[in-house]
């Protein structure tokens, strides 16, 4: 150490250090980054784990019947996902800053561990209070697997591959929507509901034992190693933030799930952890601001207009996305299809996202521009909302394959490529960058949240009032459909196509939320730099030589 830094702070130099060991148990000259045949077996061995967490998101919407009526707990049924997304959400934060500190390995193979723990525990609960808590479990595990995965392609890959590399996970993300709920089905009706957590664990073993021959046990950009983790983790970490996080999303999350669709939104068990929650984030704000660089969200962060800008409008992408993808298969099944053949009636959707994920990915890595997509591609989603808007039950499955392209396409070809500005604007403080994606991943999963609840409220609350206006509506036929959709289809004519106005009627406002967000998501990217990628790469690699 310097004569300069002798009275520094031991956190700043033991964080700050640039131009250190690149890894922690290898030699000095190993190479930044991981290329070739060995980055072909990490990514899929990442895509698996990826693919793995976000199937548990969804494989699980067509067993629940199943499982209230084995464990008769009609009223423990929310938290079966809510418990889930408690974890994952809360703890998102936790590992963007827990992988700046330590190496990404051993917290990749702590968190598959732990989601195969939680998934052994579903599969083998005896009883829906231990199916909540192995769920819980899984979320933290979840929580590490998605933040690692972008650890991982942000700091072993170069930043002109990540857009193609970004490209492929959007791909595994759309696959596990659409697999989910027909697995799930599958699993359910010719196996055992049990299965669907069972059969993460092949999998997931696959996965840990090609992370433990394969992945780079290297130590984080700009740290020096002293002392033991546990030593490391005690004096860096942000324990304190740590807490206020979990504690406000556990409030938001909860008050989300059960406002307006388990309870009131007015009763005091939705307004009291809400209420709460605004109060957690003021402290979280104020204590974020005393920690400085060390805070688990650093707020000089957003002193980076184009920080602030790819975080916006990933949340928005995000949140049109998932309101999207939620209620399309529910206009489908008000036309009388199954939960299967809805979801399948989506997969237009999920294709044209992945296809123009790839196309935008892919002209980013060869040309090194990708703002234009941030700018331009959200529109077509604004259309394809518009569209859906103005449909109704009458409009043809064709209209609507179309409409659906549209937002899948200018979703697809612009939400990924907000990670990958992100990227840009932190590639020569490559230390700031796993916590920066991982700001983005939180702030882009509590807007799908959000956008859920206030489609769910505004779709509930009209269906009570579009069924109510039906002439001669018995009480009892009425409330039915208030519960389930699918008694449309056993009511005789004309109440049936008078049931299925009304409800289609109740669901078209729903989208006036992807096209409001989509319009605010194309402005947000006025606030974000227009990089060339091959040029930062090069200038990066050009200082790197300098320094050595």
């Amino acid at each position: 150490m310097s004569t300069s830094s002798k009275d520094a702070d031991p956190k700043d130099v033991e964080l700050r250090v640039l131009k250190v060991e690149e890894q922690a148990d290898a030699p000095a000259d190993a190479p930044v980054y991981i290329t070739g045949f060995k980055l072909v077996l990490v990514m899929i061995a990442l895509m698996i784990s990826f693919l793995l967490i976000n199937l548990d998101q969804t494989i699980i919407a067509t067993a629940l019947p199943r499982i209230v009526s084995v464990f008769n707990a009609l009223d423990l049924v929310t938290w079966v996902a809510a418990a889930y997304f408690l974890t994952q959400a809360g703890l998102m934060l936790v590992v963007g800053q827990l992988i700046s500190i330590i190496p990404i390995k051993p917290v990749f193979l702590l968190s598959i561990i732990l989601f195969e723990i939680g998934s052994v525990l579903c599969g083998a609960a005896p009883s829906m209070e231990v199916l909540i808590f192995g769920r819980a479990v899984a979320g933290c595990g979840a929580a590490g697997i998605a933040i690692c995965v972008l650890g991982t392609i942000s700091t072993l890959t170069r930043l002109e591959d990540r857009p193609i590399l970004l490209a492929v996970f959007g791909a595994v993300l759309g696959m596990a929507s659409i697999l989910g709920p027909i697995l799930g089905g599958a699993f359910t009706d010719h196996v055992s509901w049990r299965w669907c957590f069972y059969i993460n664990l092949p999998f997931g073993a696959i996965s840990f034992v090609a992370m433990v021959l394969w992945l780079p046990n290297r130590t984080p950009p700009g740290v020096v190693k002293t002392g033991s983790t546990f030593s490391i983790l005690k004096r860096n970490l942000d324990w304190v933030g740590s807490l206020l996080c979990l504690g406000l999303s556990t409030c938001i999350v909860l008050g989300l799930t059960w406002g307006g669709a388990v309870k009131p939104w007015k009763s005091f068990d939705v307004l009291f952890p809400l209420s709460l929650a605004g109060v957690l984030i003021i402290a979280f704000v104020f204590w974020e601001m005393r920690q400085g660089d060390q805070a688990l969200v650093p707020l000089s962060l957003f002193t980076r207009r184009t920080h602030t800008g790819a975080c916006l409008e990933g949340l928005w992408l995000l949140t049109a996305m998932i309101v999207t993808t939620y209620y399309l298969p529910l206009w489908y099944q008000i036309n009388g299809k199954t939960s299967i053949q809805s979801g399948v009636a989506i997969l237009p959707t999920m294709l044209s996202y992945v296809i123009a994920a790839c196309v935008s990915s892919g002209i980013a890595s060869a040309t090194g521009h990708y703002w234009i997509f941030l700018a331009v591609s959200p529109l077509l989603s604004v259309a394809g909302s518009a569209l859906l808007y103005k449909g109704s039950a009458f409009t043809s499955s064709a209209r609507l394959l179309g409409y659906q392209i549209l937002v899948g396409a200018g979703l697809g070809s612009s939400f990924q490529l907000t990670f990958i500005s992100l990227q840009a604007e932190w590639a020569e403080d490559p230390d700031k960058i796993t916590q920066a994606s991982a700001i983005l991943t939180f702030m882009s999963t509590f807007g799908g949240l959000v956008g859920i609840s206030i489609a769910g409220t505004l779709y509930n609350n009209r269906l009570a009032t579009n069924l109510a206006k039906i002439p001669d509506i018995a009480p009892d036929t009425l409330k039915a459909l208030t519960e389930s959709i699918t008694v449309i289809a056993t009511l005789p004519e004309p109440l049936r196509s008078e049931a299925r106005v009304a409800s289609v009627d109740s669901l078209l406002p729903v989208f006036l939320i992807p096209l409001v967000v989509s319009v605010l998501g194309s402005l947000c990217s006025g606030m974000i730099k227009s990089y060339n990628l091959k040029e930062r790469s090069a200038l990066i690699a050009r200082k790197d030589n300098e320094e050595e």
